[in-house]
């Protein structure tokens, strides 16, 4: 048995922020998104200066915009939204990793959580990204 690993933190916005977008970044595939959005503008502005068939170019052009919208919205908007419209991420978290599980406690909330609750995980040098349920 190993001995547990204890570690109180506060989640700053910044941190929050990077976390979350690399969860998207990981989740999303994002590079397919934007490759795909600017290879529709191109092709539907390519459409409106040099054909005829004007509604494929303005069609191509919307949807190329919308979905380099949408990236820049997840990654850029959204987690900082969530961050100030959380405040339990604001609070102080208490984590114990033993064998078992993990103890976790904040000022509202204190359980034992097992390992077999989750899935996957993600890392790298910053974070560890633990994920819970179904994740496709």
């Amino acid at each position: 048995m190993t001995s547990p690993v204890s570690i109180t933190f506060t989640y700053t916005r910044d941190e929050y922020i990077l976390a979350m977008k690399r969860h998207y970044c990981a989740t999303l595939k994002v590079g397919r998104d934007v490759i795909g959005g600017l290879l529709a503008m191109t092709t539907g502005i390519y459409l409106l200066f040099y054909s005829s068939d004007s509604w494929a170019g303005w069609a191509l052009t919307i949807i190329g915009a919308v979905m380099l919208l949408m990236v820049i919205y997840a990654l850029f908007v959204l987690p900082g939204m969530i961050y100030y419209s959380q405040p339990k991420l604001k609070d102080e978290y208490s984590l114990v990793f033993s064998d078992e599980g993990i103890d976790f406690k904040t000022n509202s909330i204190e359980s034992q959580l097992h390992w077999s609750i989750y899935q996957s995980w993600l890392y790298d040098d910053d974070f560890f990204i633990l994920y819970y349920g179904k994740r496709d």
